[in-house]
């Protein structure tokens, strides 16, 4: 039976340009924390042969992800689409957020490194480690992926209401770039009120215009932005960037503005298909369908790693080997043994276990509706002033009800479709 991974590779062949820019992006942020950021967080495990001090691979991550959202969203239902992602997504990074809080744990205190606490676990796990200083990052390497869930949620609510379309969207683009730095300099110092600070970084507003980036550079590849807009909106993106970070670090800007440019390529112009990368693209491939996988794992499993070497008297270039080495071996077991799985495992169950739950429920609410109603007045005067006219609900419009369980909605039906699809 063709799936509709099959079917989606025979309508679009995969490209090796997209590859080469995953592979470049990961591994340069991984080699960039090993020799760059280890020895800032743990001044021991330094110094390294050499230093890649660049930050831009993980932004240049999040470009390329909002280059494909804006691809796929399009095709299918919106409620599918964000459950197929979402499903990809959380099950690898909350294995790995358990797995490298485990570990620190265990070897926090031979270390002396900080010992993360069982707040900070679940803080990491709802993904709300920006929201409050009394969480702390498990792995700060991952910053990314809240915002990535906020942006393909936003996407799942806003495109099928018709912000692909018209200027709503490149309005919404420049908004991504002009708002968050008036915040940042009109409301966002260092003496803010925490609940603005917790605002600004628990949305990550410093970094949304990276999918606005992405979803420009989408519309100009379909001709719907022209190749001036294009460039001035890239530009002031990157202008922004670098003043979120006080121009403290322009040159990582730099290289993320010459890897953008790869990106610009890859997107408008033909597939990267020479001869040195044909070769090469087996391996190419493989490494970057492991790159979600190696980037959950690689930073603080890492610096462990580098710990136990430099202890047993390994010298850089070993150490140096040893982590990256470590970090595809764990990319690949956390993608064969926890993301592929479990995705499957949700296309196939998802649906039941949506349908189960809107019958818990419905069963709820028709309990509820059968419990003896108490006369309103009798019950305002009890209760000392509890209105009798009920508040209006603040559900959403769109939301939908739970009171009965009702013919499933057409994004359940999609996730049917595509579930009985990957079913052999």
């Amino acid at each position: 039976m063709q799936t509709s991974e099959t079917a989606q590779q025979k309508r679009s062949p995969r490209k090796i340009s997209w590859d080469v820019l995953r592979v470049v992006a990961v591994y340069s942020v991984v080699v960039q924390h090993i020799t760059h950021q280890s020895p800032i967080n743990h001044p021991e495990l330094g110094p390294y042969p050499f230093v890649l001090p660049l930050q831009f691979g993980a932004s240049t991550l999040l470009v390329v992800s909002a280059y494909f959202v804006c691809v796929t969203v399009r095709r299918g239902g919106t409620g599918r689409w964000l459950f197929n992602r979402l499903a990809r997504l959380l099950p690898a990074y909350l294995v790995a957020v358990v797995v490298t809080y485990g570990v620190t744990r265990a070897v926090a205190d031979s270390f002396g490194w900080p010992l993360p606490t069982p707040t900070d676990l679940v803080g990491n796990l709802l993904m709300i480690q920006a929201w409050s200083p009394q969480f702390h990052w498990i792995d700060a390497s991952y910053w990314t992926l809240p915002i990535q869930v906020f942006a393909f949620t936003a996407a799942a609510i806003l495109w099928p209401r018709g912000w692909s379309r018209g200027i709503r969207l490149p309005v919404l683009l420049w908004t991504l770039v002009v708002a968050p730095i008036v915040i940042r300099f009109a409301w966002r110092g260092d003496d803010a009120a925490q609940w603005i600070r917790s605002a600004f970084d628990g949305l990550a507003l410093h970094r949304v215009a990276l999918f606005g980036v992405g979803a420009a550079i989408w519309l100009w590849s379909r001709k719907r932005m022209s190749t001036v807009h294009m460039a001035v909106y890239v530009l002031a993106a990157l202008a922004a960037q670098d003043a979120h970070a006080f121009f403290n670090d322009t040159p990582s800007t730099i290289a993320f503005g010459v890897v953008l440019l790869g990106v610009i390529a890859a997107a408008g112009g033909p597939d990267w298909d020479i001869p040195v990368l044909r070769g090469a693209n087996p391996a190419i491939r493989w490494l970057a369908g492991i790159s979600f996988g190696v980037y959950l794992t690689h930073q603080v499993l890492g610096f462990v790693l580098s710990r136990l070497l430099l202890d047993a008297g390994v010298d850089a270039w070993g150490r140096l080997v040893a982590c990256v080495a470590l970090a595809i071996l764990l990319g690949w077991a956390m993608t064969r043994l926890v993301e592929q799985p479990a995705h499957r495992w949700l296309l196939a169950n998802g649906p039941v276990i949506w349908r189960r739950a809107r019958r818990a429920l419905a069963a709820t609410g028709r309990a509820l509706r059968d419990l003896p109603q108490v006369p309103a007045q009798a019950q305002a005067e009890s209760s000392g002033g509890v209105p009798v006219k009920p508040e209006p609900s603040d559900r959403r419009v769109n939301q939908p009800s739970t009171a009965a369980a009702g013919p499933e909605t057409s994004a359940e039906l999609d996730w049917v479709a595509m579930a009985s699809s990957q079913v052999r």
